[in-house]
């Protein structure tokens, strides 16, 4: 029996609000495998707000070119500057291998693609950590943190094992790490161990990393990423080295939840913030000249982060801007509108830096205990997940999220 025609999300690269669910009617049969390589096929994607900053900063960051053209992919789609496809994290499986070290049926965690196309991966095996490395010339530009994909023991089934485990997994592993990451290295404590959130090559004094005594106000505080960093702010870091307060600033839809997770000082809504004096709107936020401001918009809607900012500069003699994600409408403060002043975080650059001071082995063990801890603490407790099944339904979401429509207690994670 043949293999239905498979299917893959093509984005418009100007409007990231468009995609379209494309059939590919004469993909197979599939080019033989060159020795060395693999075959991958996504079982379960996630859809999150940083799909979108995949598509914003793609062009940019390579996260176009991940995938190699597909020789199937119809007109008008086959159009490279009009339409693209970018990633999601998830798991994969395995169906074909030419490589001794890597069977077929090894389910595979990592940054893959939208659809049930079946993609190539020119790969070697990491000695170390047991990881698959992708080394394909097309992908050496991008940033490392994408090429690394994480094997399940032998085995073990995502979907059958522990299906909500591997859905978290999906949904917010990598953005769990990213508050890891900023917490330990960015905002760390320990002060041979401070890397700039924007670049390991950029100056990032122990003074600048310092968050002691420090109001940190989060926007977009739902997010998922957000949350992380505040669940490691919290619970992850010496009592004396802790921030003053965490502010969380969001909807009113998203109020609620927020509140419930346990981890903010105080939560407001953006129009909170929209009126008043710099006086008062520094009193709401218990900020006076001499208190360290971190600024940090996750994915925040609109441009209310950029009216605070004006005001907070003009009450604060030490404000910092930290920006992860984007408005996902491509709309308000959005990413290519930052000043250079705004640190923007880098979770690949500020993973090679904890690689390399920390090692491999150390630093995904602790990594993954951490992530464990907010599976516990926050996802499992606070959050719920949506499953959907098939890229109709995964298009319904991102739809969804365009619009603002997707309740921010849902983790949205689909088997393909």
């Amino acid at each position: 029996m043949a293999s239905p025609a498979p299917q893959v999300q093509i984005i418009d690269k100007l409007d990231h609000t468009k995609q379209y669910i494309v059939t590919l009617h004469d993909a197979y049969p599939l080019p033989p495998l060159a020795k060395g390589n693999i075959r991958i096929r996504s079982r379960i994607i996630s859809l999150t707000l940083n799909n979108f900053t995949y598509a914003q900063l793609g062009h940019v960051l390579g996260w176009w070119n991940v995938w190699a053209a597909i020789p199937s992919l119809p007109a008008p789609y086959d159009d490279p500057s009009k339409y693209g496809r970018i990633s999601a994290w998830g798991y994969c499986e395995v169906t074909e291998s030419e490589n001794d070290k890597i069977p077929v049926g090894t389910q595979l965690y990592g940054y893959i693609p939208i659809g049930d196309y079946p993609e190539t991966l020119q790969v070697v095996v990491d000695d170390e950590t047991g990881h698959i490395l992708e080394t394909t010339e097309r992908r050496a530009g991008l940033m490392h943190i994408y090429n690394r994909y994480q094997p399940s023991p032998p085995g073990v089934d995502p979907l059958s094992a522990d299906r909500s485990s591997a859905a978290w997994d999906s949904v917010a592993r990598a953005l769990g790490e990213t508050g890891y990451l900023l917490n330990r290295y960015a905002f760390g404590w320990d002060k041979t161990k401070v890397v700039n959130p924007s670049g390991a090559s950029l100056p990032w004094s122990s003074d600048d990393a310092d968050l002691t005594d420090a109001v940190v106000i989060f926007f977009g505080a739902s997010g998922k990423t957000a949350l992380s960093l505040a669940h490691q702010l919290r619970r992850a870091r010496p009592t004396e080295h802790q921030p003053r307060k965490l502010v969380a600033v969001g909807s009113a839809k998203s109020r609620d939840f927020t509140e419930g997770t346990g981890l903010f000082s105080d939560v407001l809504l953006y129009e909170d913030l929209a009126s008043g004096t710099d006086a008062s709107i520094a009193a709401k936020l218990g900020i006076d000249a001499n208190t360290k401001v971190l600024l940090a918009n996750f994915s925040g809607r609109g441009t209310a982060d950029q009216e605070l900012r004006a005001a907070l500069t003009r009450v604060s003699k030490s404000v910092a801007i930290l920006m992860v994600g984007g408005d996902p409408t491509g709309n308000g403060s959005g990413l290519g509108n930052m000043p250079r002043s705004v640190l923007q975080c880098s979770a690949s650059h500020l993973r090679d830096a904890a690689l390399e001071m920390d090692g491999a082995a150390a630093f995904f063990e602790n990594s993954a205990r951490e992530w464990n801890r907010f599976k516990e603490d926050v996802a499992a407790k606070a959050m719920k997940l949506q499953w959907g099944k098939g890229l109709e339904e995964y298009s319904q979401g991102w739809d969804a999220l365009c619009n603002g429509s997707v309740d921010p207690t849902l983790g949205l994670v689909y088997e393909i």
